[in-house]
């Protein structure tokens, strides 16, 4: 059989260079680790890829196939400190001098009713991410929490009761390559929980529901209140090297959703 020409291997007259080309949306089964405080556990999960590589001018195209190829021969169970063999690798095989990739997934945790003590399973959705360029690795963790606030002006002005509404409180840390990554994204979880004025919950009975109705009540929160208590937390973190936060609450009284986001270092402070 004739040797296919690879049609990608041409040049290409037009001289300009691609910051990034890759695929996008691939859908994975991944075993994945390091998200619980407990270093063995681990949760299939399905997730959500996106890789890309740059391309220099004279080259016509990459190989998508072997990114197909890197996701197949990634280390598992996947954990955050495995980003950088996966970047390296994606690298290598398209001869590229800067490569991403990102996996968005939902996982699961067990969460205990106040009062009632009924365990469920509750999904936080989940992102790892990194870059490899030739200044060196970078890698992300990302998580969204779905919360509770209660309105303090609400509160502060009514005779009874106060609007409340879900938010969520999205925190993304950036890790510094040439050390073990120690925090995980369950204490961020739960500390992201205790700033708002209530945790949500998979299931609540009725003796759940009023502690929970109260808790918020006597906790109001703006959406200011709760990423200034979130970075309050994080701003000397030092198992991270920077910190973004946003949080928005969808407001059950308004037509327009309130948000909030505080960006910085925990050397610079916030």
């Amino acid at each position: 059989m004739d040797r296919i020409e690879d049609i990608q291997g041409r040049k290409d007259h037009r001289q300009i260079a691609i910051n990034r080309v890759g695929i996008c949306d691939v859908q994975i089964p991944l075993t994945i680790s390091g998200i619980e405080k407990d270093p063995a556990a681990t949760q299939a999960v399905h997730a959500k890829a996106d890789l890309s590589v740059d391309l220099v001018s004279e080259n016509k195209g990459i190989h998508m196939s072997r990114m197909i190829e890197s996701l197949l021969d990634m280390p598992q169970p996947l954990s955050p400190a495995h980003l950088s063999e996966v970047l390296e690798d994606l690298r290598e095989r398209q001869d590229a001098t800067r490569a991403e990739l990102s996996f968005h997934f939902d996982y699961f945790l067990t969460r205990i009713a106040p009062v009632s003590k009924r365990a469920a399973p509750q999904a936080y959705r989940i992102g790892l991410s990194g870059s490899l360029d030739p200044e060196g690795f970078r890698i992300f963790q990302q998580v969204d929490v779905l919360v509770k606030t209660l309105c303090p002006c609400s509160k502060e002005i009514s005779d009874y009761g106060a609007h409340n509404q879900r938010g969520c409180i999205r925190i993304r840390l950036e890790h510094d390559h040439s050390k073990p990554i120690t925090i995980c994204l369950e204490e961020i979880i739960e500390h992201a929980e205790s700033c708002a004025s209530s945790p949500l919950f998979p299931i609540l009975k009725r003796s759940d529901e009023r502690h929970v109705t109260m808790l918020a009540y006597d906790n109001p929160r703006f959406v200011e209140d709760v990423v200034r208590e979130v970075v309050a937390g994080l701003k000397n973190e030092h198992r991270c090297v920077a910190y973004d936060v946003r949080v928005t609450n969808f407001e059950s009284i308004h037509a327009h959703n309130a948000f909030a986001s505080i960006t910085d270092t925990p050397e610079t402070g916030a």
